[in-house]
């Protein structure tokens, strides 16, 4: 298994280089009857908690060995055969826009997508108005929708929480979907638009664009998160946790109001809308380096029940507590969700020291070994890289804190030779690229810690230094993966809430 650093090639500006994005799109286009922007957009979103002025942070530092960080690359977006709906062989009309409906003010934090499937995704709002509610969702062709290609009447649950599972699509397919007001047969208000694709077909290997996350504490500025909103390329969002910072809160209505904090920012909600996600969580939607072992059970249990009603996540009917699961993109790519923080036995860390649970272990071992997909994904709350000593007064509070199962997991990876490994993770408050280990077989696999998306940087970011780690910086950020695999590539880029592209470096497996 080998991990190589590429040369970094010359590319356009982000300007020059991106395809119009669905913000300028739909602001040049006209529609009969109303002047009207994407719902999922800044402009048009209903007010929600005003987004504070972010931390000031310190500049990036480049790597020694790095040219100046040039802008993503290029890629095309598969279109779905424009001749056919969602699970059909008949060719459907031009719909309707649902922009034509006015916006709701009764969807307080947008729509959001998740944990799609081939055929299948979850699609997510809350609700707070009374009216009888409508999914309907659409095939998007390019710029022009089809269908609807599914409509039902939906029931919120409890908190106005609502998780459709939106069935019978194509794989690979872009969709279009909004919550809509009925009264009797009419339409009289929608929610914010959302768009997702369905995960690849089991047998596709196509090119994908993956966006990541994580620490975006409350009142910062989202900043990065609407520049992320405001793409049209992204396949799939990684939430690494820390998505909302819930410290103090301790009843189930405390856990809902932190997360509608955030959730209610322009910035979450245009990233939201604009791809579907896959999250786990770290310390923050609990509370600061809780302590499975310690915290009070109720406690735990909101946190958990506010952590599934706020993400748009299909829960394990044999094990509906479980956040760990993984989700594979046709031969591209396998993302594995783990959970690092509700499992762990800090009273065992001297004997056999359970970071993770050994049944996600095995789980874990075993999705690794059978996976067919040229890139596997680790998402890993809190990194697993051996980091410098004037980090580890925090070393108990992550996978080096439990050296049994750490040596365990990245012995099993060198052992059975499993390529493709991407361990990426957040929690530091600082982006780096880096190697596991400084030499030895670990230092082969690569771990890319992404964000911090709001909130203020780890001084320590500027200790980071060859070889193992190739870059670093405190500057809030969200990261995108471009994964190439006619190629055996990856490129890694970190961007800026300004626009600016911070760094961009490709890689091999």
């Amino acid at each position: 298994m080998s991990s190589d650093d590429s040369q970094d090639s010359q590319h356009p500006s982000d300007g020059e280089r991106h395809r119009p994005t669905r913000r300028r799109f739909l602001e040049t286009t006209t529609l009969a009857g109303a002047g009207m922007a994407l719902g999922c957009s800044s402009t048009t979103a209903p007010p929600g908690p005003a987004d504070a002025a972010p931390a000031p942070t310190p500049d990036a530092r480049p790597s020694e060995d790095a040219s100046p960080p040039p802008a993503d690359a290029t890629r095309p977006t598969p279109q779905p055969d424009a001749s056919t709906d969602a699970g059909t062989d008949a060719a459907l009309p031009e719909a309707d826009d649902p922009l034509r409906y006015p916006e709701s003010g009764s969807f307080p934090l947008g729509v959001a997508s998740g944990d799609a499937l081939p055929t299948s995704a979850v699609l997510w709002t809350r609700y707070d108005g009374t009216a009888t509610l409508e999914i309907r969702v659409w095939l998007l062709e390019g710029s022009t929708l089809r269908g609807p290609v599914l409509s039902d009447t939906v029931t919120p649950a409890e908190g106005g929480f609502v998780h459709y599972d939106a069935e019978g699509l194509s794989p690979g397919a872009r969709y279009r979907y909004a919550f809509l007001e009925r009264a009797g047969d009419a339409i009289e208000a929608r929610s914010s638009i959302g768009t997702f694709r369905a995960a690849l077909a089991d047998d596709s290997l196509e090119p994908l664009i993956v966006g990541a996350v994580s620490c975006t504490r409350n009142g910062r500025g989202m900043e990065t998160l609407e520049r992320a909103g405001e793409r049209d390329d992204l396949d799939l969002f990684l939430l690494l946790g820390d998505t909302t910072y819930n410290d103090g809160a301790s009843s189930l209505g405390e856990f809902r109001e932190s997360w509608a904090e955030n959730m209610g920012t322009n910035g979450y909600r245009a990233m939201r809308a604009s791809t579907s996600l896959l999250a786990t969580w770290d310390d923050h939607e609990v509370t600061n380096d809780f302590n499975p072992e310690m915290i009070a059970p109720a406690e735990f249990d909101n946190a958990r029940a506010s952590f599934f009603e706020n993400l748009p996540l299909q829960r394990n009917p044999d094990a509906p507590s479980r956040i760990w699961r993984s989700r594979r993109w046709g031969n591209t790519l396998e993302v594995f969700v783990l959970d690092t923080r509700g499992e762990r036995r800090p009273s065992t860390r001297r004997s056999e020291g359970h970071y993770i649970s050994r049944p996600q272990m095995e789980w874990l071992k075993e999705g690794l070994r059978s996976s067919p997909a040229m890139f596997k994904f680790l998402m890993n709350s809190v990194p697993i890289s051996n980091f410098p000593f004037a980090f580890d007064f925090a070393a108990r509070d992550r996978w080096e804190g439990y050296p049994r199962q750490r040596d365990e997991i990245l012995e099993f990876i060198d052992s059975e030779r499993i390529d493709g490994v991407v361990w990426v993770a957040g929690d530091f408050h600082l982006g780096c690229m880096a190697r596991v280990e400084r030499s030895g077989t670990a230092s082969e696999q690569r771990e890319f810690l992404v964000g911090p998306g709001a909130q203020t940087a780890n001084p320590l970011w500027s200790t980071l230094r060859m070889p193992q780690f190739l870059w670093s910086t405190g500057e809030s950020n969200y990261t995108s993966f471009e994964l190439i695999p006619e190629e055996r590539r990856y490129r890694v880029t970190y961007h800026a809430g300004d626009g600016r592209t911070l760094q961009s470096r490709e890689f091999t497996i």
